[in-house]
C-alpha cells in the first residue's frame, strides 16, 4: 500500500482505480440500487473509507440513524466499486473486520495493490481496492474462512489455497486450484 501523505493525493488515486468514471462524480452510487445504499451506509460508517471531519461526521451518523443514505461520495465510491463485483454490504464488513487483523502488515507492504491510506485529520482510514479482493467470496464458498482467505490473498502463496474446483451455477464462478 502506498501511504498518500495529504487526502487530496489519496483522491485522486481513487479516480484512477478501475471502477471510476466521469460520470461517478455526479452519480457515486453508480450500480448500487437505491434499495441497498442504507445497508452501505451502515457498514462504511463503522469503516469509513474517507473521514470527512468531526461536525460532518456526526451529520452522517445522524442521517444514517434515522434511515437515509449519506451523501459522501467516497463511500458510495467503495460501495459501488464492491457492488460491481458481486459484494453485498455484509459481506464488505466482514472483508474490513478481516483486514482490520492485518492492516498493519497490509501497510507495511506498501504496494498499493489491496488497500490506500486516506487518512485525514488524524483518523485512520483506508480504501480497499476491489478488483483485487475478487477471489475472497469464491474463497469463502470454497469452505475457507473469512481471515483465513484474506492470509490466502494478501500473502500471495497461491499453493496454499485449498486443492480443487469450486463451480457455483447460481453465480457463474468457475475456480480451480
Amino acid at each position: 500500500m502506498h501511504v498518500y501523505r495529504d487526502f487530496e493525493t489519496a483522491v485522486e488515486a481513487l479516480r484512477r482505480s478501475p471502477g471510476y468514471t466521469r460520470k461517478r462524480e455526479k452519480d457515486p452510487w453508480g450500480s448500487v440500487p437505491n434499495s441497498l445504499r442504507l445497508d452501505w451506509c451502515r457498514a462504511l460508517l463503522d469503516f469509513p473509507t474517507f473521514f470527512p471531519g468531526a461536525a460532518r461526521m456526526a451529520w452522517t451518523a445522524k442521517i444514517i440513524r434515522s434511515d437515509r443514505a449519506s451523501t459522501v461520495h467516497q463511500w458510495a465510491w467503495q460501495a459501488d466499486d464492491f457492488h460491481r463485483i458481486g459484494f453485498t454490504a455484509n459481506d464488505w464488513y466482514l472483508l474490513r473486520l478481516c483486514v482490520d487483523r492485518r492492516l498493519t502488515t497490509m501497510l507495511e507492504k506498501g504496494d498499493g495493490r489491496l488497500v490506500i491510506d486516506t487518512q485525514r485529520f488524524g483518523y485512520p482510514t483506508i480504501v480497499l481496492i476491489a478488483d483485487h479482493w475478487t477471489d475472497w467470496k469464491p474463497l469463502l464458498r470454497s469452505g475457507v474462512t473469512p481471515q483465513r482467505a484474506l492470509d490466502l490473498i494478501v500473502d500471495g502463496d497461491r499453493s496454499a489455497w485449498p486443492g480443487g474446483a469450486i463451480i457455483d451455477l447460481d453465480g457463474g464462478t468457475l475456480m480451480s486450484s
